[in-house]
């Protein structure tokens, strides 16, 4: 049987605790808080839903925010891209919408504007907004920022380099069209000792979607940590692990979660698949975490890769998605979001959605492959 204490140090003991957590809250200043994830009451998100319904179970904290307020920092960088444009050129010129740059820009400061009033009553982005739907719905999918183990030097456990960029890839590719293909640089080693290692990594299959990412962060075996970004590839047309492996009959599902669970228990064949991929990223150093197409870092479940030609950076995008959720199984999430990215795969009705950084980002991100419905926002 476990005996109270009853010294004074551990009857005062929860009152310490809890100044001190205030203490740290107030040191945090202004670091995003996310909200604690409750099972979720709200009902799914259904393709055809109308924005009244969207709006009447719009809730910030599926986007992991305390408040709206807090899209304010978000739709100033797409303000800041927008307002980089020609004001009276066509951002968006379809047979049935044609938008200027300058509308997009009235769209952001509108919303801007309504913040602390969203929570209060979501029908003002109704009543404020023109809501365009997006024909058929948009096909989700999800993209984070990958954490790779690690060595600023080769040894024992870590033996997959990751490159730089080869002082020759621009000529050779002017020359030729294409760089080495996958399998000659790993299989070869063309690049190895030539001083283009920017660190060694422990598992192959981390680095290869790293690739996939274009960005993310080396967590080192000697505790300090690095940024990478994308910094060049190698010309050759991108083929999926996915696509790979369900050529071969190994997968049922083929997401990538089903993906690093097969190549995890069959280390054998990991370089067989991977070189199978003849496109290969190179990296570098940087000071900052995932950065979008505007130039600016991508925020969590506000960031949104699109087709640019299909849905301009900057505009305003509701977006709505049952995501994957190890417990539950899936989550509704309706969010606002903005256009800040684009991706090769991401072709006109699909939006990829920045997750983050964490595990949970790293499963839906890796599950996330669903319908919904979505809708751009232009001032009425």
């Amino acid at each position: 049987m476990r005996h109270r204490d009853s010294s004074p140090l551990f009857r005062f003991l929860p009152l310490l605790l809890l100044c001190l957590a205030g203490c740290f809250l107030i040191s945090c200043g202004e670091k995003r808080v996310p909200p604690v994830r409750e099972i979720p009451e709200l009902p799914e998100v259904g393709l055809n839903e109308s924005p009244a319904y969207f709006l009447a179970n719009l809730k910030p904290r599926d986007q992991d925010l305390s408040s709206f307020r807090e899209l304010a920092p978000t739709i100033g960088k797409s303000l800041d891209y927008v307002n980089s444009k020609p004001q009276s050129a066509l951002a968006i010129n379809a047979p049935h919408l044609k938008v200027t740059w300058a509308e997009l820009g009235d769209a952001l400061k509108k919303l801007r504007s309504l913040l602390p009033e969203i929570e209060k009553n979501p029908r003002v982005l109704e009543e404020n907004f023109r809501w365009v739907p997006v024909p058929n719905g948009i096909d989700y999918s999800g993209y984070y920022e990958p954490r790779v183990k690690a060595s600023r030097t080769r040894k024992p456990g870590y033996e997959q380099a990751i490159y730089k960029t080869p002082p020759d890839l621009a000529a050779i590719k002017k020359k030729f069209g294409k760089y080495y293909d996958r399998r000659t640089i790993e299989e070869k080693q063309v690049l190895a000792g030539k001083g283009l290692e920017l660190a060694w990594a422990a598992d192959p299959v981390d680095v290869f979607f790293l690739e996939i990412q274009g960005s993310g962060k080396l967590i080192f075996d000697d505790g300090t940590e690095a940024y990478v970004n994308y910094a060049g590839q190698n010309g050759h047309k991108y083929k999926s692990s996915g696509r790979i492996m369900r050529e071969k009959g190994l997968l049922k599902r083929g997401d990538i979660f089903e993906q690093r669970e097969w190549l995890a228990n069959n280390p054998d064949r990991v370089r067989e698949i991977l070189n199978d991929n003849p496109s290969y990223v190179f990296f570098k150093f940087g000071s900052r975490g995932p950065t979008g197409a505007m130039g600016y870092t991508v925020d969590d479940w506000m960031s949104l890769a699109t087709d640019r030609n299909f849905i301009p950076l900057g505009a305003i995008v509701a977006y709505g998605a049952n995501i994957p959720d190890q417990k539950l199984g899936s989550v509704p999430l309706r969010g606002i979001g903005f256009a800040q990215d684009v991706g090769g795969a991401i072709k006109k009705n699909r939006i990829d959605i920045f997750c983050g950084g964490d595990e949970r980002a790293n499963y839906v991100a890796s599950h996330l492959d669903t319908k919904g419905p979505a809708w751009i926002l232009l001032p009425k």
